[in-house]
């Protein structure tokens, strides 16, 4: 896939935010985590029916498209819909299954998108929570599987790698 260009070459960006909680929204900042398998340490899901598996380990949003909603009028804020890291300068549309994610020491793949939970209607103006779905466009939040466990701390280099 990466030889044909389907996907695009490799992109880079920041970590703007971390975020823990003792389980559910929202996630409280934090200035470093440390990242194993099950993800950011210490933090936990309210919901383990829904959240909390391995391909789930992080989940992951794009501080351009959390602005791009409070433009919107949503009050929406980094954290507030339970991502673990908020990621800055990649375009959005890049993440999806697949590929590849340096964030810091952690190496991790993107599984899949992050169903919106009706627990982040708050944040959206009329409860319209669904905004934030897949099939609305690169809005979505993304979970991602921790290939390689590490630190993470704000202001963190991300490298995006297509999948090989």
């Amino acid at each position: 896939v990466r030889s044909t260009g389907a996907v695009g070459p490799s992109a880079s960006g920041t970590v703007s935010a971390l975020h823990g909680s003792d389980g559910g929204v929202p996630k409280a900042p934090v200035d470093t985590g440390e990242v194993d398998h099950g993800g950011v340490v210490g933090d936990r899901q309210a919901n383990r029916v829904h959240h909390g598996r391995p391909w789930q380990a992080l989940c992951l949003w794009s501080t351009e498209v959390i602005d791009a909603f409070r433009a919107e009028g949503h009050p929406l804020k980094p954290g507030l819909a339970g991502e673990n890291l908020t990621l800055s300068g990649i375009a959005w549309d890049r993440m999806r299954p697949g590929v590849h994610l340096r964030i810091g020491d952690v190496l991790a793949e993107v599984s899949s998108y992050a169903v919106p939970c009706k627990k982040n209607a708050a944040w959206f103006t009329g409860g319209h929570f669904d905004l934030m779905h897949h099939r609305h466009g690169p809005v979505s939040r993304i979970y991602a599987t921790v290939l390689e466990p590490g630190s993470v701390r704000v202001g963190d280099a991300v490298l995006l790698e297509p999948p090989a």
